[in-house]
């Protein structure tokens, strides 16, 4: 058996859904839990799913993806990096961005090779790094900065092993969007040093502030960068597994090896739906975001009600990293209160060794009633405590 395996933690949130999955049933369950969109095409789109019956919906495509897909995403990403990106060189489709982010690591690392992460940090990274059987390197950001980067953290981490650094804007689990000075400042950094950046743009299209949207344009071509990236919070397809990884042009034919002998291809039906969305694009955009907007300013309303929570604002995404006064523990509080409110929210102990008395929020899925019930079941939780 592979002994990188048993460093490696079980899926966190599949333990906490079997939980609620055993809650009361009397009480209705309300899941904080998984970072998903509250729309999928069936709130904004009008698609015939019986167009998609037909042979080519059921065979492999390109190992790179379906060309079609590939000139659209093509198109997309040359206008945000103000640099060409080649459908046929520069890209490659894969089965969801988890699968993108294994295989950039894949190519990247040999082992006890070490990978800088920016801690809170989304645990399928530590995860993949482990599983490859290289070493994560925890970067622990300041909350009182809103989780920005630490530029002196990160030149102080960097050792001769160092191989690489993953940057999440916005961040998951923080919601953070980093500012373009330091963004700026760690890509000369990485340059300097042959540092590789895999860039995981997954909640690009959720950024809440018009002062922070441009932090692509600071890419200037690929020679050290890596970027991986999802359609699923954009379109509200999870489920249909659909990511991307754009990069040089060798480094892709490297990547087709891994691809084809791990999956082949992203699903076919998939990317045969995919590509009959992409005209509803800035519908289905709007929709979401607007949605997460709402949402937030529910969920900010209850959380300054609630003094035994600290919040820092942060400008994307759909999550919030939320400490819990008095030195709370944080796993001890999402099993209670799963157990006793029906209520899932994810332990900080999950996202860094750092943040065990903090805890996640995803409010991206819920509607604005459904996060004002269960912020009013935690604020009762936390009184029956104290």
């Amino acid at each position: 058996m592979n002994s990188n395996l048993s460093k490696v933690e079980s899926p966190p949130i599949d333990y906490f859904n079997h939980l609620l999955d055993k809650a009361d049933i009397n009480n209705k369950k309300i899941s904080f839990g998984h970072g998903i969109p509250r729309y999928t095409p069936n709130e904004y789109a009008n698609i015939d799913f019986k167009m998609f019956d037909h042979s080519n919906s059921f065979k492999y495509t390109d190992i790179r993806g379906d060309i079609k897909l590939r000139n659209y995403l093509a198109e997309s990403l040359s206008k945000k990096l103000n640099f060409n990106v080649n459908p046929d060189e520069n890209l490659i489709i894969t089965p969801g961005a988890n699968s993108a982010i294994f295989k950039s690591l894949f190519l990247l690392l040999n082992k006890n090779d070490e990978v800088l992460v920016i801690s809170p940090v989304y645990f399928n990274y530590i995860m993949a790094i482990k599983m490859i059987g290289a070493n994560p390197i925890e970067i622990n950001s300041d909350p009182e900065s809103g989780f920005q980067l630490n530029i002196d953290n990160i030149v102080d981490s960097i050792t001769n092993k160092t191989k690489a650094i993953i940057i999440n804007s916005p961040n998951n689990p923080t919601g953070a969007v980093y500012a373009n000075n330091a963004l700026e400042e760690l890509l000369k950094l990485c340059s300097l040093k042959e540092i590789k950046v895999i860039f995981d743009i997954t909640y690009y299209e959720y950024i809440h502030s018009n002062n922070d949207t441009n932090y692509l344009s600071l890419l200037k071509n690929f020679e050290n960068i890596i970027i991986t990236g999802s359609f699923s919070k954009t379109f509200g397809i999870t489920g249909l597994r659909i990511g991307y990884i754009s990069t040089k042009s060798n480094y892709i034919d490297d990547l087709c090896k891994i691809q084809d002998t791990i999956s082949i291809c992203a699903s076919s039906l998939s990317q045969q739906i995919l590509l009959n969305l992409i005209k509803y694009e800035k519908l289905a955009i709007e929709t979401n975001v607007n949605s997460v907007k709402s949402s937030k300013e529910i969920l900010i309303s209850n959380l300054i009600n609630i003094p035994q929570l600290n919040w820092v604002h942060t400008n994307g995404a759909f999550y919030a990293f939320v400490e819990l006064k008095n030195n709370m523990n944080s796993w001890d509080f999402t099993e209670n209160l799963i157990n006793t409110k029906s209520v899932l929210v994810l332990p900080g102990s999950i996202f860094g060794t750092k943040w065990k008395s903090y805890i996640r929020l995803a409010y991206g899925a819920l509607s604005s009633d459904d996060v004002d019930e269960g912020m009013k079941r935690i604020k009762l939780f936390i009184e029956e405590q104290t």
